[in-house]
């Protein structure tokens, strides 16, 4: 856990910025820790890295439970998640509900939402979810994209659990081959987005270039 100073507005929410790294993206891990750590010192937020493989912490997301102690709000990222937009202070976001939000992913029509970037509230009502998540592995994990499937298509009966905000609200998703489509490039991202997320590029070298350019887009 490392916490990136104070913040001196009043009352000020307390936000924890949360991702998983694993030796295997040690590459990817070594481009973006830096960026999620300097905007976290710019907004007085606190950056956890959860040293694990993005399965592994992705059946295992009941543990961020534990961060809702200290934490009025969590915002998990994936590692190849890019903050393009240091100015804006993610606990402002309009588009937030009161629970979980999730972005509209806009790549593929059969997938409607992207889990790369989501805002967790510390609610009862939260924490009930990601416990369902991490109970629930066997009913998701060999979905079509696993537990972002498993979301969308209980989102009518989860009710205002779960929020999904539109394209591009903090995950604005950039691809090159996208699941059970034709190789082709594009995205949704545009210069002053919140996050860069190439969620969607093939193969990891060729992400890693994505990223490296995503950098030198940043807006402070």
């Amino acid at each position: 856990l490392w916490h990136g100073g104070t913040d001196d507005r009043a009352n000020p929410v307390n936000v924890a910025v949360v991702t998983s790294v694993s030796a295997n993206i040690a590459g990817m891990a070594t481009l973006t820790i830096p960026n999620k750590a300097e905007y976290c010192l710019r907004h007085g937020y606190s950056l956890v890295v959860d040293n694990r493989p993005y399965e592994e912490a992705v059946a295992g997301v009941a543990w961020m439970t534990a961060l809702f102690e200290r934490f009025d709000v969590v915002w998990c990222l994936d590692a190849d998640a890019v903050i393009t937009d240091m100015t804006t202070r993610i606990d402002t976001l309009d588009c937030l509900g009161p629970h979980v939000t999730v972005c509209e992913e806009g790549i593929v029509e059969w997938n409607l939402i992207n889990c790369g970037s989501i805002v967790i509230r510390s609610t009862r009502e939260s924490a009930d979810l990601l416990i369902r998540i991490s109970g629930n592995v066997d009913e998701w994990a060999g979905l079509q994209c696993g537990w972002q499937t498993w979301l969308a298509n209980k989102r009518s009966k989860l009710g205002d659990t779960l929020t999904v905000a539109p394209l591009r609200s903090f995950n604005s998703c950039v691809w090159n081959r996208p699941a059970n489509a034709r190789d082709e490039i594009g995205g949704h991202w545009r210069h002053g987005d919140l996050v860069y997320h190439p969620c969607g590029v093939y193969p990891h070298d060729e992400r890693l270039r994505w990223v490296r350019f995503a950098l030198g887009e940043v807006r402070r």
